[in-house]
């Protein structure tokens, strides 16, 4: 089996692409590149807290994904939002892969979406869809006292924003003293094992599962620029006043898709 992953070059990428290569016969990584710190362009745009909380980040990150400090197949480096680019598409064309995995690439576009077989173009999203969507939906729960709503979707792609048809959730087991850069990592690690799987049913002939989103109450959508200072403030008060214990006291169920 051949398979083709679209990603970005922070340590979670290349953990979730090394952790899927071992499972395909040939592997083609495109990887774009980005700033560490994304979301933001330098340093001297952030305010000092800002930069801590990356800085937190990339030390959690560590933690969980040392050893992945390249990718272990072949990789090909692209701009930021490079991916739609006619040269990728001639690559990605000539591999005639039979399957692709997206996790953390920029917004893919025809003609690229067409070059992958119907039902093979799943995408990893980091965050419950329907409830969430868009950028930094494993941070916003945070800041709305919300972390029923922490996890990942794992879904086909489509040429909307997250709103393809869903294969199955993703939730992360939430402990006192986690942080949102600990819990986004349980998530990832779940969440390729579950792919994982899907590499494995697809070698067996059967058919990945799916499920068109339903209408919710309260749909979040969030793009980069929501994420600032003010954010942050609300989300590092929300530990200290004891988020996780009102999580914990009063769980809430909501709908999900297991695969």
């Amino acid at each position: 089996m051949k398979i083709v992953i679209f990603t970005s070059n922070a340590m979670r990428h290349k953990f979730v692409a090394n952790t899927l290569a071992p499972h395909a016969d040939e592997v083609l990584v495109i990887s774009e590149s980005k700033s560490k710190n994304s979301p933001g362009a330098t340093d001297v745009d952030k305010s000092p807290r800002m930069i801590e909380h990356f800085r937190l980040r990339s030390e959690s990150e560590k933690k969980f994904f040392g050893g992945h400090d390249t990718f272990k197949a072949k990789s090909v480096l692209v701009e930021a939002s490079g991916v739609n680019s006619p040269h990728i598409y001639e690559l990605v064309k000539n591999f005639n892969p039979d399957v692709a995995f997206v996790f953390g690439s920029g917004f893919i576009k025809e003609p690229l979406l067409s070059l992958i077989p119907e039902g093979r173009f799943i995408n990893l999203h980091l965050g419950l869809s329907p409830y969430y969507r868009g950028s930094g939906t494993n941070f916003w729960p945070f800041v709305n006292n919300e972390l029923e709503y922490v996890g990942a979707t794992i879904l086909h792609l489509d040429s909307g924003i997250d709103t393809g048809d869903i294969i199955a959730h993703v939730r992360p087991k939430i402990e006192h003293g986690d942080t949102v850069h600990i819990v986004g990592n349980k998530t990832i690690q779940s969440a390729a094992e579950i792919l994982v799987t899907i590499i494995q049913m697809l070698k067996k002939g059967e058919e990945i599962p799916r499920l068109k989103q339903w209408k919710v109450s309260s749909e979040h959508v969030y793009k980069r620029k929501d994420f600032d200072d003010e954010a942050l403030d609300q989300y590092y008060d929300n530990l200290e006043d004891g988020l996780f214990d009102v999580y914990a006291s009063h769980p809430k169920e909501i709908k999900l898709i297991s695969l």
